[in-house]
């Protein structure tokens, strides 16, 4: 007998021969649907089972209710509440923010979008748990979508709680999950240069300038392509703490002025200069310069399509953010195919698995290897100083060459008497 695929439709092998059932899961049990036997007519029993279900889907759309089944409330079914999470919630998210918590509330609605949220189980909760961290088709669990998914269904609960749609979070607490691994990826020395001669190679010289300054400067990708013009400026001998220090500065470039962005960091809240010099200052007045030959108001834009990387309308940002991701896939693609042609597998590798984020961690990495303190680093990029030291723990490795840097500095720093006595001996 071929296997029928009807909700709650049963087959049951009895002394009297086959009979079949209409049997309720435990969630419409628990709201009251009872078990319909159906004969022993299997096209009968089919279409009995059929329009028992449409009675279920009628219910579950508010538009009837059984005299014995509990009245249900659009307003309380899981789709119902994440219309309205996303309605409260989104405004006060991030656009990038917004979007992950997107795909993974579309992951929940398809679990249990049209079931009452306050008859999720425990139980519910741990079968969906396992059904997110079954192997593909290629046998690859998506560990870190799944942990994800499952923060988001936690802090649904939390505002259906919050908000009267439910009495309790089943998701809360340990589910038993181990947490994603970080991703290690930082960009090497030679994987900066090749992103660089790729982009120039493309003719995209203001993506070469976006790539850049993310791994000078830290700053998020978002933050990165809506800075405008005005925030690149001239910072001035009174704002360094040490006159010595700006007058290295001023003194390594052509025009003796000390460039740089300003910047609201975050977390202090406070306006902070940071100078852009050499190499990086060349490619951020390039990009400044087609910007304004173009009337755009921002120092990063679109320079195939002549626009800036933001939009004021949410689909617009989320459609040019998706175009510069191409844009700088096209430019990973390019140096690590030239990568490869050169026989360079190791840094082809490297390049393929690099995204345009890791760049705020590699100008992490690369200021601590030249021996920056910690402090330093976190004033530049913004970062909270236990967030600095726990990238540094991760992703930071240690070399006989920061070991000579660290010697060097000792000597370089020691005090004349100490400096003196050593020549001496």
């Amino acid at each position: 007998m071929a296997k029928i695929s009807i909700p709650c439709f049963r087959i049951k092998k009895t002394a009297g021969g086959i009979r079949y059932y209409w049997e309720p899961s435990a969630t419409l049990k628990k709201d009251g649907w009872k078990a319909v036997p159906l004969g022993k007519d299997e096209e009968a029993a089919i279409r009995a089972a059929r329009a028992r279900n449409a009675e279920v889907a009628a219910w579950r759309a508010g538009d009837a209710s059984p005299r014995e089944v509990r009245k249900i409330e659009k307003r309380h079914t899981v789709d119902a509440v994440i219309a309205e999470f996303k309605k409260h919630r989104f405004p006060r998210l991030a656009d990038n923010t917004q979007k992950e918590y997107a795909a993974k509330l579309r992951v929940i609605s398809k679990w249990a979008g049209t079931e009452r949220i306050d008859t999720i189980t425990r139980q519910n909760v741990l079968q969906f748990r396992d059904a997110l961290y079954v192997p593909r088709r290629d046998g690859v669990v998506r560990e870190t979508s799944a942990y994800n998914t499952l923060k988001v269904l936690r802090t649904l609960f939390d505002w259906a709680r919050t908000n009267e749609h439910c009495v309790g979070n089943p998701a809360a607490g340990d589910l038993d999950v181990s947490t994603p691994a970080p991703r290690e990826q930082y960009a090497s020395g030679p994987a900066r240069d090749a992103l660089v001669a790729a982009a120039d190679a493309l003719g995209l010289p203001v993506m070469a300038a976006a790539m850049i300054l993310a791994w000078t400067i830290g700053q998020r990708e978002e933050d990165l392509l809506k800075l405008v013009q005005t925030r690149y400026i001239e910072l001035q001998a009174y704002e360094a703490d040490d006159p010595a220090v700006y007058a290295r500065l001023a003194g390594r470039e052509a025009d003796g002025r000390v460039m740089g962005i300003r910047l609201r960091q975050g977390k202090t809240d406070r306006w902070v200069g940071v100078p852009i010099v050499g190499d990086a200052r060349r490619h951020v007045e390039t990009a400044l310069a087609g910007a304004r030959k173009l009337g755009l108001t921002t120092i990063l834009y679109d320079e195939e399509r002549e626009r800036t990387w933001t939009a004021p309308a949410r689909v617009d940002r989320m459609t040019r953010q998706a175009q510069f991701q191409r844009s700088f896939g096209a430019i990973r693609a390019k140096a690590a195919a030239t990568a490869s042609a050169s026989g360079d597998d190791d840094l082809a590798t490297e390049l393929a698995g690099l995204q345009f984020r890791d760049f705020r961690r590699t100008c992490v990495v690369v200021m601590a290897q030249r021996g920056i303190p910690d402090h330093l680093i976190s004033a530049i990029t913004g970062h909270q100083l236990d967030t600095v030291k726990k990238i540094l723990e991760t992703y930071l490795p240690r070399t006989t060459g920061m070991a000579m840097l660290a010697m060097d500095l000792t000597h370089e720093r020691a005090p004349v008497q100490l400096a003196r006595e050593t020549r001496r001996a």
